[in-house]
């Protein structure tokens, strides 16, 4: 779907040098503390899909496409009770923020951001006083927007094209280009390592089933394809800026 029209978008976030340009524990610890708000963030959009696809009211009544809904609802399932290395249930976030504690990155940012916002519902209130920087905030934003304002095949695309297809390559790429193994990171391999699992399997096939479904002329075709390619564009200059941060730290602060 989309194949030709998406390949140059997709060759470049796949290729990304930022994949290997993280050699050191302090480069991990820059990455980890601005992707946080995008493991936040995409639940807002998979929320809005489990809305539009799945009954969440009461009472409640059949929905029209069960395989979109078992999707969905197996992609919530995972994402807000996975299992951690012992078993235990655990939401991806939470299981992200583990893993940066572990190796000592700054949950800050994130957690300032999330309780701001539990506190005053207010986006860009919260963005403002979470010391994260532009091009996180301008990524958030983006996802959000797009989560509120979309139609459905347009989150659906955004979904399927800015994560769910993406995340397995971007994943592997990290794991076989950093300079780091599992015995500096454990539970970041574990998480990099879980998604790649989870997302590898029937994801991709089924949404991007859901989102043929929801393409039901030639302008909703059209505003997929260009949420697609929002997507992957705000991805990759999220992607460019992580870049350019860890490229300006010190060799000298490699250990630290």
């Amino acid at each position: 779907m989309f194949e030709q029209k998406l390949k140059t978008y997709q060759a470049a976030l796949n290729h990304h040098p930022l994949y290997g340009a993280i050699r050191t524990k302090v480069h991990l610890r820059v990455f980890m503390s601005h992707h946080a708000f995008a493991v936040w963030d995409f639940m807002s959009l998979a929320k809005r899909l489990q809305n539009d696809l799945t009954c969440t009211q009461i009472p409640w009544l059949p929905v029209k496409d069960e395989g979109s809904a078992r999707l969905i609802n197996e992609i919530i399932t995972g994402e807000e009770s996975d299992v951690d290395p012992s078993g235990n249930p655990i939401s991806h976030y939470n299981l992200y923020l583990g893993a940066m504690r572990e190796v000592k990155a700054s949950t800050h940012n994130i957690e300032t951001f999330v309780s701001q916002y539990r506190a005053t519902t207010s986006l860009n209130k919260a963005l403002d006083v979470s010391g994260a920087p532009h091009y996180v905030k301008d990524f958030v934003r983006n996802t959000l927007a797009t989560a509120y304002t979309g139609t459905t095949a347009e989150v659906a695309s955004s979904f399927l094209f800015g994560r769910e297809d993406p995340i397995p390559k971007m994943f592997h790429s990290l794991l076989g280009n950093w300079g780091l193994n599992e015995h500096h990171a454990p539970k970041f391999t574990y998480y990099l390592k879980r998604h790649i699992e989870v997302d590898s399997g029937e994801h991709g096939p089924a949404a991007e089933n859901m989102l043929s479904s929801l393409m039901v002329d030639s302008r909703s075709r059209q505003r997929a394809l260009d949420a697609a390619i929002n997507a992957i564009e705000h991805r990759i200059m999220l992607w460019d800026g992580v870049y350019e941060d860890i490229k300006r730290l010190s060799s000298g602060n490699a250990d630290r």
